[in-house]
C-alpha cells in the first residue's frame, strides 16, 4: 500500500471519530485542506460516519411559545451551529409546530393559507399539504415519519425520501378522526374515527411517540393515550388515570396507574420491553412505568395494567424542585427524544436535558413557560461546501 493511501486511511479513521453532537467541528474540518473537504463530502464516508455513530444527535428544539419578534426564537439550538430554522422560512410568522421525527418537522401554517408543511431543516425541502376536512373540527395534532417503517431504512439519513403524515382531529361532538397522507401517492387516505367519552376527547400538544407499528398521542392532559395502528388503520384509547387519589408516588407499589399529581407532568416513551411506557420526574428521581398483562391471557386485546417498572436514585445534579413555579401554566417534564433516550426538564430558570441511560444532566436553554417542546435530531454533515458558510 502506498504511503499516501495509508495516510489517507488514517485521516479517515480520525475524522470518523469527530463527535456528531457538535456539527461545527465537522464543518470546520472541511476548511483544513482540500483533501479533508473531499473526504468529508464523500457520500460513502458520510454513510460510514452515520453508521459509526448510529444515533442522530440533538440539534435543538422547536416550541410554540409566541413572543414579540426577535425575543424568543421558535427553534432553540443546542449546538454552536447556526440556526437551522430561519424565522420566515415557512413564508409565514403564524404557524404551529406539531411533530419532529426522522429529520423532518411537521407544522401547520395559517397565513396566507391554512395548510400543513413538512419541512426538512437540513436540506431546506418543503412539502405543502392540504388540511383534511373533518366535520366541526376544532382540536388537532399530527405526526410525521419516514415511509419505510420496516427494516429497509435505518432512519440515519431519511432526507429526501418518502414520508407519511398522520393527522388527528377532534370535533365539537368529541369524535376523533385520523387520516394518513403518503408523499408517494400525494393523497390523503380515507379517515378512521372513534367516539370516546368526553373525558378522553381533548388532544394535547405534546409530541407523539412511535413504537413499532403504533403511534401514540396524549389526551386530556395525560389522563389517557390515543393509539393509532398503521396496519389496521384503527384508533383506540388507553386509560392512564384510575389512580387519581394517589399523591405520593412512593405509595404506589405494584399495580398502579400514574398518580393524578403527575399526569400533566409526564411523557410517553418506549419502555424497556419495547412497548409503551411513561416517564416522569418527582423529587429529583425518574419514575418509569410500563404496561403488563392484567391476566393470564397473552392476546393483544387482553386487559393491561400500568406497573411502576423502576425508579432511579436521586439526581443531585438537577436543581431542587419548586412546587410553586414562577410559570404556573408550564410543565416541568416538557419533552422526550424517542431515539436518544433523553427527557427535557424545565426548572430553576433553565431547560435541562437528562440522558435516562447515563443519568447525565446538561443545561441547554433558558427557562420559559413551555407546555411542551419538540426535540429535533439529525446528522448535520458537510455534504456540500455551502453548509460551511453557516459556520464562518
Amino acid at each position: 500500500m502506498e504511503l499516501v493511501e495509508l495516510l489517507e486511511e488514517l485521516v479517515e479513521e480520525i475524522l470518523l471519530r469527530i463527535p456528531p453532537d457538535e456539527p461545527a467541528y465537522l464543518i470546520r474540518a472541511t476548511l483544513v485542506c482540500k483533501s479533508w473537504l473531499r473526504i468529508l463530502s464523500d457520500r460513502d464516508f458520510l454513510g460510514r460516519y452515520r453508521a459509526f455513530h448510529r444515533t442522530p444527535p440533538l440539534l435543538g428544539y422547536f416550541h410554540n411559545l409566541y413572543s414579540r419578534p426577535g425575543q424568543i426564537p421558535r427553534f432553540v439550538r443546542t449546538t454552536s451551529a447556526a440556526s437551522l430554522f430561519p424565522e420566515q422560512v415557512l413564508g409565514s410568522s403564524c404557524w404551529w409546530a406539531l411533530d419532529c421525527r426522522h429529520g423532518r418537522v411537521l407544522t401547520r401554517t395559517y397565513e396566507p393559507a391554512d395548510r400543513l408543511v413538512v419541512f426538512d431543516p437540513v436540506t431546506g425541502d418543503q412539502h405543502h399539504l392540504s388540511v383534511p376536512t373533518y366535520p366541526d373540527n376544532h382540536l388537532y395534532t399530527g405526526a410525521v415519519l419516514c415511509a419505510a417503517m420496516d427494516a429497509s431504512c435505518d432512519h440515519l439519513n431519511c432526507h429526501g425520501g418518502p414520508f407519511i403524515v398522520v393527522f388527528v382531529g377532534v370535533s365539537i361532538d368529541d369524535d376523533i378522526r385520523a387520516s394518513v397522507y403518503s408523499s408517494e401517492t400525494q393523497t390523503w387516505g380515507a379517515s378512521t374515527s372513534l367516539h370516546p367519552n368526553r373525558h378522553h376527547s381533548i388532544v394535547d400538544s405534546r409530541q407523539s411517540l412511535l413504537v413499532g407499528g403504533m403511534l401514540y398521542f396524549t389526551l386530556s392532559h395525560g389522563k389517557s393515550i390515543l393509539r393509532y395502528e398503521f396496519g389496521a388503520h384503527r384508533l383506540s384509547v388507553i386509560d392512564v388515570d384510575t389512580c387519581l387519589s394517589v399523591i405520593d408516588v412512593d405509595t404506589c407499589l405494584s399495580v398502579i396507574d400514574t398518580p393524578g399529581v403527575l399526569l400533566d407532568n409526564m411523557v410517553i416513551a418506549k419502555a424497556d420491553d419495547g412497548g409503551l411506557g411513561l416517564i416522569t420526574v418527582w423529587n429529583n428521581r425518574v419514575y418509569f412505568w410500563m404496561q403488563q398483562q392484567a391476566g393470564t391471557n397473552d392476546s393483544d386485546d387482553s386487559p393491561r395494567r400500568w406497573v411502576r417498572h423502576r425508579v432511579t436514585e436521586q439526581i443531585n445534579t438537577l436543581p431542587p424542585q419548586h412546587y410553586r413555579s414562577y410559570y404556573p401554566c408550564s410543565r416541568e417534564v416538557i419533552g422526550f427524544a424517542e431515539d436518544n433516550d433523553i427527557i427535557f426538564i424545565n426548572r430553576d430558570e433553565r431547560v435541562f436535558m437528562l440522558d435516562i441511560k447515563s443519568m447525565h444532566v446538561r443545561k441547554i436553554g433558558e427557562r420559559q413557560p413551555y407546555r411542551t417542546i419538540l426535540p429535533y435530531v439529525s446528522f448535520y454533515t458537510a455534504g456540500t461546501f455551502s453548509l460551511c458558510l453557516l459556520f464562518l
